[in-house]
């Protein structure tokens, strides 16, 4: 309580200015002076908002925290029974939650962006300062976070909170997650409903007075469901390594979440769940056969075809099993980069134009440098992986390979998939080939389908085996 206090405190100035202000605006609207009156109603509902707004969440917040601690001190030893919702099995999505934020933000974005947009407007015409332009450029970001608020509270009007009752509480690392997720309204998609379980690292960390959020992506699971109804059936498997859910730094959680989309008429089907997945004394024993069969995605038939639309080539030749990456294999995240990168290099020209301090140029430009590295290699890097019983070979370049890295077949302790880069929320697989003294070597970068990343796995395992080399054109189809 004592922090809670302290924080209600600090929000008071600006609670008092924003009332300060409030007065100032209607005495400015008494005396017709509407330019002035509108300006201080925007400082006013901006401070008044930060201020009140603030004494209420951190009030709610300490109450929060307290029942929490109850919780934690209750179930020592069960840390999925801390949240009253992990405790019931029944976890609401955060779609009300969106919507409300998105509006909270849009709305303060706004009242400050504004005032901002009519004095650097009014700086640009009298005296002359172009940069003072620059200023419109929060009220364009202010649209789009208008257009972000409606659109969610479009999809919670229609699809109101939708409910996740949990079979297994907790998902056991080694076993599986299952349950139900019930909507409100029937879900008949033509191309079926997507759903992922993702465990993610969400770390905040602060320079100076900012402060940053990242999310990267540890593990996911996709899979897709046919039909639809009121009530879909949720089971994965989660594998024995995984970590478990940590909310005790707040600035470094570990989260697992499911989520599911389906593309409907009007506004498509979208929510998420954080859900409890931990180690127990049931991680230890191996899973039963119920187990297997209920986490079994049946979307995936049991003889693996890789996609027909995947641009990566698989053959058999004299050499034996070659894998072809190919340039250009990711072409929405290659040009989202470049798009990103042609932003960035305008932010620079305006740095260097408007004649803006030296330190950002030079950290706009390594930075530039660095974008540009990455839109190089997805648009122009080319892998050949080569293996036989003998070993590896992995030969790299842009456009064409160079020379390439031979790995013995007697030095390679496991070839597995896992996650390379992440484009937004999306991330792509590396086939990395484990060596026995701890190190990997990456036999392909930028799989896009976490099945074919592990088929491509596979394929040059039991190459490497030569006991039963996969015909890699049969199994493509």
């Amino acid at each position: 309580m004592g922090s809670t206090g302290c924080m209600v405190l600090l929000m008071l100035p600006f609670a008092g200015a924003g009332v300060f202000t409030g007065v100032l605006a209607v005495r400015a609207a008494l005396m017709r002076e509407w330019t002035q009156a509108v300006l201080l109603c925007f400082f006013a509902l901006t401070f008044g908002g930060l201020g009140f707004g603030g004494i209420v969440g951190f009030l709610k917040g300490g109450r929060r925290l307290a029942a929490t601690k109850a919780l934690r001190d209750s179930h020592a030893g069960t840390p999925w029974l801390w949240r009253p919702d992990w405790a019931a099995g029944v976890v609401d999505d955060g779609t009300r939650t969106t919507a409300r934020f998105a509006w909270v933000f849009a709305i303060f974005w706004n009242l400050v962006s504004l005032p901002a947009a009519y004095f650097g407007m009014r700086d640009a015409l009298e005296k002359g300062n172009h940069a003072a332009f620059l200023a419109l450029l929060f009220p364009v970001v202010g649209f789009g976070l208008l257009v972000w608020a409606v659109r969610s509270t479009l999809r919670y009007r229609r699809y109101g909170v939708s409910r996740f009752e949990l079979t297994t509480i907790p998902g056991v690392i080694g076993h599986s997650l299952e349950g139900t997720v019930r909507v409100s309204e029937p879900l008949r998609p033509e191309e079926g409903i997507r759903m992922a379980l993702v465990c993610l690292r969400r770390r905040t960390t602060r320079t100076g007075k900012s402060q940053s959020t990242s999310e990267t992506t540890l593990w996911r699971e996709d899979r897709s469901v046919s039909g639809g109804g009121v009530s879909i059936p949720v089971a994965f498997a989660i594998p024995p390594d995984a970590l478990p859910s940590d909310d005790r730094n707040p600035n470094d959680r570990l989260i697992w979440r499911l989520e599911m989309t389906a593309n409907v008429p009007g506004v498509d089907y979208g929510s998420s769940f954080e859900v409890p997945v931990f180690r127990t004394a049931l991680s230890d024993q191996p899973r039963s056969e119920e187990e297997e069969k209920s986490a079994r995605d049946p979307a995936i038939p049991a003889a693996y075809r890789q996609p027909a639309t995947s641009e990566i080539r698989v053959m058999s030749n004299r050499r034996g099993t070659e894998i072809l990456y190919p340039p250009a294999r990711n072409p929405g995240a290659a040009m989202g980069l470049t798009a990103f990168f042609l932003v960035w290099c305008a932010a620079i020209w305006a740095c260097l134009h408007f004649g803006a301090p030296a330190i950002f140029s030079i950290i706009f430009g390594l930075f530039g440098i660095l974008l540009l590295a990455g839109v190089i290699e997805l648009w122009f890097k080319v892998t050949r992986v080569t293996v036989d019983s003998g070993g590896v070979t992995v030969a790299k370049g842009y456009l064409v390979t160079g020379a390439g890295r031979t790995i013995g077949a007697g030095e390679v302790a496991d070839v597995k998939p896992k996650i390379g880069m992440q484009a937004g929320a999306t991330p792509y697989y590396d086939v990395s080939i484990v060596l026995k003294d701890g190190k990997t070597v990456a036999a392909g970068t930028g799989v896009r389908d976490k099945r074919e990343a592990e088929w491509l796995a596979t394929v040059v395992k039991k190459a490497l085996d030569c006991s039963s080399i996969v015909e890699p054109e049969e199994a493509a189809g």
